[in-house]
């Protein structure tokens, strides 16, 4: 490995030089040898300039570097350059093996492009099984995509009413990253499939009321069709829940025979429905409690720190710190620039290929602004927003721990578009 050619190659790709960086990844090693960090680095350049079939064989490359590790990283990379060139089927088989690795820090990241790529082939009940895993996993700060994606296979299941908890739990999780407005709509159509007309009606009106949002075409013929509905006939169900009598709500042109799907035969629950309800509410608390968001869990602790009047501890439990998250990243990331010592900002715990791989994430010149906080009391994760040298913008996602009273950075990923992304 030649060393030198590896440090230009971490400087570039530090600047969002990629071009230079995908090169001089390459030529800092032999095409003999083994070199993890090289060639995932060098996936990650080249799928930031689109060329995927390449990033594909890079990310390839690392996986055969056994002492690297990281394959659940490299295994999600690999598959959503592999879905980016148009070959599904093995995207598929990449972020299945991926939700496989047992040291992965964020399996949802596997489970939300193994769902995409499943919908892409019309597996919708898979793909649901897939949305479902990334929703739940406790390691997700942001379940609201995943519960929506998973909205979206219901209504292809035609299941409306399974559709419609999902997109209200969908909105209960909607942080700042995420498109209520999108959410809001597809719980309008899934209003509509269940008859549900005039709440079918609040919701789109809710999804278009600041002019942004545009609905699809599906969209707006539901819309139209809510509202004919509710002008035409106030006989009509709406907003009940009831259906239309004789009509099966899962088959509504009565040609099965039976419910579609069926549960026992799906796989997708093995459940009642009655069972479904009871299940969705157990597993909304224990996402809420992964969050750190739980009503219950704030109450208690809020109750115990008020008898101890520990107005301190009560600051310590919600993630507050000295240093605190934003300074300690504004910190590293000009430490960086400077090609000062970095190891005072990153988690002891780490060793030094592991703060090496941090400090070559960093770009130089860069600002670097937390968005949005999933804030523990040891552990925090950040959607860091960061200003590059030319003006252009990229997404990280920081984890820090605490370390005495203050944080310290335990890792950075970049957190690209589903398309495009890579670790």
């Amino acid at each position: 490995m030649n060393t030198q050619v590896l440090d230009q190659a971490r400087n570039a790709y530090r600047t969002g030089d990629f071009a230079a960086a995908a090169q001089l990844f390459a030529a800092a090693k032999d095409p003999s040898e083994l070199a993890g960090e090289a060639d995932h680095l060098r996936g990650n350049s080249l799928m930031r300039l689109g060329r995927y079939a390449d990033a594909v064989e890079a990310y390839d490359a690392a996986l055969r570097d056994d002492a690297y590790g990281k394959r659940g990283a490299l295994l999600t990379n690999q598959g959503k350059a592999l879905m980016s060139s148009g070959d599904v089927r093995s995207a598929v088989s990449a972020f299945s093996a991926a939700t496989q690795d047992a040291s992965y820090a964020t399996p949802y990241k596997a489970y939300l492009g193994l769902g995409d790529a499943l919908k892409k082939l019309g597996n919708l009940t898979e793909a649901g099984v897939a949305y479902r895993q990334a929703a739940i996993d406790g390691t997700n700060p942001a379940p609201a995509g995943a519960l929506a994606s998973l909205g979206d296979c219901f209504v292809g299941l035609q299941r409306p009413e399974d559709a419609i908890e999902s997109y209200r739990t969908a909105l209960d999780f909607a942080g700042p990253r995420d498109d209520s407005r999108a959410i809001s709509a597809g719980l309008g159509q899934a209003y509509v499939a269940a008859n549900r007309f005039t709440d079918a009606v609040d919701a789109f009106n809710n999804a278009t009321a600041d002019g942004i949002y545009q609905l699809t075409a599906d969209q707006r013929d539901a819309f139209e069709r809510a509202k004919d509905t509710l002008s035409a006939s106030s006989s009509m169900v709406a907003s009940t829940g009831s259906y239309t009598t004789g009509v099966d709500p899962l088959d509504p042109l009565g040609q099965s025979g039976n419910f579609m799907p069926d549960p026992s035969d799906t796989g997708f629950f093995t459940l009642s429905e009655q069972e479904m309800v009871q299940q969705d509410r157990a597993e909304t608390k224990v996402r809420r409690k992964h969050r750190h968001t739980g009503l219950k869990v704030f109450i208690v602790i809020l109750i115990v720190l008020l008898i101890a009047g520990g107005g301190a501890a009560f600051a310590y439990t919600r993630g507050f710190g000295i240093p605190s998250q934003q300074d300690v990243l504004s910190k590293l990331f000009q430490a960086a620039t400077d090609g000062a010592d970095t190891d005072e900002y990153l988690a002891s715990g780490l060793d030094e290929s592991q703060k090496a791989v941090i400090s070559a994430s960093i770009p130089l010149d860069a600002t670097a602004t937390i968005e949005g906080m999933d804030a523990g009391m040891s552990e925090t994760t950040a959607t860091v927003n960061v200003t590059l040298k030319q003006g252009g913008e990229m997404t990280y996602e920081v984890g820090f721990v605490r370390e005495g009273l203050g944080w310290a950075v335990s890792s950075i990923s970049t957190d690209f578009d589903v398309e495009t992304s890579a670790e």
